[in-house]
């Protein structure tokens, strides 16, 4: 079977961040305004980059439910 991690929910020490990210197969990173500021967001972007791990984004356009557009999301994101 198939086994969902989400870290919001599951996440029981901060500080294993990069080990959850190991221990994953495939990794979603759901972008809404702010996500890029966040520094355990870029912590999860990074080592899974550093990992190659395959990533899926998906972006909240939904400025209701705290999205943004591309453009502000690509504009937020370190290089």
């Amino acid at each position: 079977g198939l086994k969902i991690f989400l870290d919001v929910d599951d996440l029981k020490d901060i500080g294993s961040l990069e080990e959850y990210i190991q221990h994953s197969q495939m990794i979603l990173f759901f972008l809404s305004c702010g996500y890029f500021r966040s520094k355990n967001c870029l912590r999860e972007i990074r080592s899974s980059l550093e990992q190659s791990k395959p990533i899926v984004l998906v972006q909240e356009a939904d400025p209701a439910k705290g999205g943004a557009t591309l453009q502000a999301l690509r504009d937020e994101c370190p290089e």
